[in-house]
């Protein structure tokens, strides 16, 4: 229900419907990678202790959406709170420590918290949708973070400009925050998605892969979980059957992204990034590219 006890009513244009397309057919599969990373981990030393992993992934994914039908709004902000993070956190290629702090809070900020302050009322009724009428928190977070944003910009333009290996990413940021404020909110998401985020999460984990693994093993495993993935969806997609196909669809897609990213987020930024620092492959504080 929306705010008010209306069930709030969401229309997609054709370029934003394109835009979730292309979220589900190259933005979530980019996860579908991580029963590579955690083969190339350890977790794939034996069939039990790959299952153990699968089945330790898949559970904590249904903790997560059961979360969210009982409390939609919470996991809503923890969800944009989550996102950011790891979007953040992935850009950023500072070696200093507060270099790094400033890039992970701007860069995540500007495809979850800026986007949702620039467009509002679009992302209001889209997350009143998919949190049964709890976008006020998130909104509220959101206006929050984009004040900090506004005053960490001119400190992040300072270092660019001492730092010239922070100079790249922060005309990146212009850029970006130029294309979310003219796009429409769930086509500059999807740009984001899945032509920065992606790409550069790929770019990153793949190195590493390769000296490990068979290539041929990666993309049966990616493959293998992209299309479970995509079958789970089908099925709670039928489920919900709400009458609503646009609100069953942004339903599925969202809590999928949500229930997703928390598995994800431990296995790349923790359990992988660890890894690197003890191996000695990532950067000091950041391993952006």
């Amino acid at each position: 229900m929306g705010e008010g006890g209306i069930a709030p009513v969401v229309t997609l244009d054709m370029p934003s419907l394109i835009a979730l397309f292309f979220v589900v057919l190259i933005g979530l599969p980019h996860g579908a990678f991580d029963g590579a990373v955690a083969g190339y981990l350890g977790a794939g030393r034996s069939a039990k202790s790959f299952l153990g992993f699968c089945l330790g992934y898949c559970l904590l994914a249904a903790v997560v959406v059961l979360l969210w039908v009982q409390f939609p709004a919470t996991l809503l902000v923890m969800f944009l709170l989550m996102s950011a993070l790891h979007f953040g956190w992935g850009d950023a290629n500072s070696t200093s420590r507060v270099g790094f702090a400033v890039q992970v809070t701007i860069h995540g900020a500007l495809p979850v918290f800026v986007i949702s302050v620039l467009h509002e009322d679009e992302v209001r009724s889209l997350f009143n949708l998919i949190s049964d009428g709890g976008a006020a928190p998130a909104l509220f977070i959101a206006r929050s973070i984009c004040w900090l944003v506004i005053a960490l910009a001119p400190v992040y333009a300072v270092m660019a400009w001492r730092d010239p290996s922070m100079r790249r990413r922060f005309i990146e940021g212009l850029g970006l925050a130029a294309l979310l404020a003219l796009l429409p909110p769930l086509v500059g998401f999807s740009l984001y998605f899945c032509l920065f985020h992606t790409a550069r999460h790929m770019k990153h984990i793949w190195h590493n892969l390769r000296t490990v693994m068979p290539m041929s093993h990666v993309y049966w495993q990616a493959a293998i979980f992209t299309l479970s993935s995509w079958g789970m969806g089908l099925l709670v997609f039928v489920w919900l059957d709400s009458g609503n196909v646009t609100a069953d669809l942004m339903k599925v897609i969202f809590i999928g992204l949500a229930a997703l990213t928390v598995p994800h987020m431990i296995l790349v930024d923790g359990w992988f990034r660890a890894s690197e620092r003890k191996n000695g492959h990532g950067k000091e504080v950041g391993s952006g590219t």
